[in-house]
């Protein structure tokens, strides 16, 4: 039991499914992580239901899991290198992460876009933890750069021909491309082609593809 410093849990086989079985290692298998239900936790004793868990609430449960892994990993790096205890962390800042952001994995996504924000709602943090926790954010959660793709057909019937095609594309590429965007025109057989760009950000990669199609077409 995650929660309850690693107690042992107990579930009856009632408890495991609504529906007949044969054996238990239908539904649970030793070494899988599983979302269960609480029922009482007294005297060192934790009672465990699984039954009445809808799937929907194990997605949800197990995304917040995996949020608050990444949140532990940074947390604890940060102690490490500050040389001091985790639960110091937790207590000066990590606890307040949670309640000002509904979850402390949004407020450290948040300090790479704008550190600032987050920082401002938290009080009790240091300079030299917010160093320290910046660093180890952009170790640990730096954005993945998203590759878009899309193909389209060009043709050209006037004398200009190839030239036309090239030139419609070059014009395009100069009004699309910038530091931030920089998009790449492949030829894949005419009359097809492909344009590719590679960015951090969604919906402006997007945006500039279709920008470019326009000027193309």
């Amino acid at each position: 039991m995650l929660e309850y410093d690693n107690i042992e849990g107990l579930i009856l086989a009632s408890s495991i499914t609504k529906k007949r079985m044969r054996s238990v290692r239908q539904h649970l298998n030793v070494g899988n992580l599983e979302c269960m239900q609480v029922i009482q936790a007294e005297n060192g004793n934790v009672d465990l239901k699984m039954r009445d868990i809808r799937p929907e609430d194990k997605e949800v449960k197990r995304n917040e899991y995996e949020k608050a892994k990444i949140v532990h990993l940074i947390l604890r790096l940060t102690a490490y290198n500050l040389k001091c205890k985790l639960m110091d962390l937790y207590e000066d800042f990590g606890w307040a992460m949670y309640e000002k952001f509904d979850h402390a994995y949004n407020a450290l996504k948040l300090c790479n876009t704008d550190p600032e924000l987050v920082f401002s709602k938290i009080k009790n943090i240091t300079d030299v933890q917010k160093a320290e926790l910046l660093k180890n954010i952009a170790k640990k959660m730096a954005p993945q750069p998203m590759k878009f793709r899309t193909c389209f057909s060009l043709k050209c019937f006037t004398e200009e021909g190839v030239e036309a095609i090239k030139d419609s594309m070059i014009a395009a590429k100069k009004q699309t491309s910038d530091d931030k965007f920089e998009l790449a025109f492949q030829i894949i057989a005419p009359p097809e082609y492909k344009i590719e760009v590679v960015t951090l950000d969604k919906n402006g990669g997007r945006e500039r593809l279709l920008k470019a199609l326009q000027i193309v077409e």
